[in-house]
């Protein structure tokens, strides 16, 4: 997951950074004024935002977040040494999605980095309930993995497949269980990419390397996946074939 630190204060930001280094996830940027802020908004896309309330230049850290907003919606948590009330209810107006007063601790900040993720990405359902331990965003999943939200890009997917009542999410040389059928994920899936080769397997035709039509496997990554007689020919049809 991609971080966008905002932060004036040089040791303060060293810290930020250590802490997010340690919660395993990607520090994209690090801006001590808004204008450089809003030009690696831009041009970095991050998932979420830590932003100091109070920064050096023209801009406050609730002027930056505005113009984020204003940009594309996007997580944000603010970050004070003031708790008085007329600087809270100014932030209220950009709807922040978490609070802090520093100092605090990296199991604070982690805290609000999932609270921050679940309400970007769901509306009534929790995030970590007993029936779903992913949640989709627009063009990824964030999967829980112990402490941590992982975020695979859907393009990075090689396949999926089913076993008992979960689904198992193949990227690269890793693989991510999913508390989701089959059928729940390839909803989620771009139909023009993805396709169903076997009753409990959805490969990603991009990353398809050969298809063995004797032996009725689809090779993808060096690894051999089933190719249902009744799915070959929808398979076949649906590729560009010379």
């Amino acid at each position: 997951m991609n971080v966008l630190i905002v932060e004036d204060e040089p040791n303060y930001s060293d810290t930020l950074e250590m802490f997010i280094d340690e919660l395993g996830y990607q520090v994209i940027g690090v801006a001590q004024e808004g204008r450089t802020a809003l030009n690696l908004f831009k041009t970095s896309k991050p998932d979420i935002v830590l932003m100091d309330i109070n920064l050096n230049g023209e801009m406050t850290g609730i002027d930056v977040a505005k113009e984020f907003q204003s940009i594309q919606p996007t997580p944000i948590i603010f970050i004070t040494s003031f708790d008085d009330k007329e600087t809270f209810e100014k932030a209220k107006e950009t709807a922040p999605h978490a609070y802090l007063i520093k100092p605090f601790d990296p199991e604070t900040l982690e805290r609000s980095i999932e609270l921050a993720l679940q309400r970007a990405h769901t509306e009534d359902t929790k995030v970590f309930d007993e029936e779903s331990n992913v949640v989709l965003a627009k063009n990824s999943f964030f999967v829980k993995e112990r402490n941590r939200l992982i975020k695979v890009d859907i393009d990075d997917v090689f396949w999926v497949e089913v076993e008992d009542k979960y689904s198992i999410l193949h990227v690269a040389d890793k693989k991510y269980v999913l508390r989701q059928s089959l059928k729940d994920v390839a909803e989620k899936l771009d139909p023009s990419v993805f396709v169903q080769t076997h009753r409990s397997h959805i490969v990603n035709a991009s990353k398809i390397e050969d298809i063995d039509l004797h032996l009725f496997v689809v090779r993808i990554n060096g690894n051999e996946i089933p190719l249902g007689k009744s799915y070959k020919d929808v398979l076949i049809k649906r590729l560009q074939m010379l």
